[in-house]
């Protein structure tokens, strides 16, 4: 049922591209930025009832800012497509919070924020808005969709208050994101092509200059990039490839844990690199 409603709304794509351009791209971008809501468990919802929430508001929608802890270093983390803030708990529950305050975004449609729709320009402004609120940030902490975003408001804005990142399962740019959508739905190169004008006039920089790559390239900062070798969901070669730009990048691939890296190896490899780099002097801000 699934794979002929897809059909169906490609068929109504591809259709309708030549003719009602206009409607057309309206209408694709939408279908592209709806998000199915994953829930949170009831170990989630504990979790939550912990933390200290800060409410704001992006495009009339109100968005969730958790934090936990007290510390004087600020961590940032930063979830994926259909996720939430509850995939941070692993690593939030092995922090000293006295000596670590942490920060997690549910972005617009996830979590315990409002919407039913995201792209990487709401999903920036709520990132900016959290980094003004957050103040300097120590590291700060990307899954999959929230790596390749927190790259984008990098690119959009060089002077990002961060000391340090960890890039986990990032898609390549937005070349990914097209590629997936035309895959997904069996769109032409016309519907993809008209989706593009749309997308350019949401974003502050042109669809083809967010990648991780140029991300890799501009970045001066310490990063540690985290990636699954058998990534289906976001292949590795364009990352391994973008990371060879920076000499400096610290890499960790990893072997059969899926898209998600839901594993203890990996929790361990970031709280460390967390460690690592808050052992090392701090600018005082």
């Amino acid at each position: 049922m699934k794979n002929f409603i897809l059909k169906i709304l490609g068929f109504i794509i591809n259709s309708t591209a030549p003719v009602f351009p206009s409607w057309n791209r309206e209408f694709s971008f939408k279908l592209l930025c709806r998000v199915k809501r994953v829930g949170i468990t009831e170990k989630g919802e504990a979790f939550f009832k912990k933390s200290i929430k800060h409410n704001f508001e992006i495009n009339n929608q109100n968005v969730v800012l958790h934090k936990w802890g007290t510390g004087k270093k600020r961590l940032f983390f930063v979830h994926g497509w259909m996720s939430n803030s509850q995939r941070w708990q692993p690593y939030i529950d092995q922090l000293d919070l006295t000596e670590y305050t942490a920060f997690a975004l549910d972005a617009q449609g996830h979590g315990l924020s409002d919407g039913n729709a995201l792209n990487f320009e709401i999903y920036r402004k709520a990132i900016a808005a959290s980094e003004k609120h957050i103040g300097h940030i120590h590291t700060m902490v990307c899954h999959s969709l929230g790596s390749m975003v927190t790259a984008y408001a990098f690119l959009v804005n060089t002077n990002l208050n961060v000391s340090s990142y960890v890039i986990m399962g990032a898609p390549s740019g937005m070349d990914a994101i097209f590629t997936y959508f035309k895959v997904m739905l069996g769109l032409s190169t016309k519907s993809i092509q008209n989706l593009l004008i749309k997308v350019n006039e949401v974003l502050k920089l042109p669809a083809d200059r967010v990648t991780m790559a140029q991300f890799f390239k501009l970045i001066d900062k310490p990063i540690l990039v985290i990636h699954e070798t058998q990534d289906k969901v976001t292949p590795i070669l364009p990352i391994q490839e973008g990371v060879k730009q920076n000499p400096d990048i610290k890499t960790f691939y990893t072997e059969g844990l899926g898209h998600n890296l839901e594993s203890d190896i990996v929790v361990n490899a970031v709280l460390e690199r967390i460690k690592l780099i808050n052992k090392q002097p701090q600018e005082t801000y």
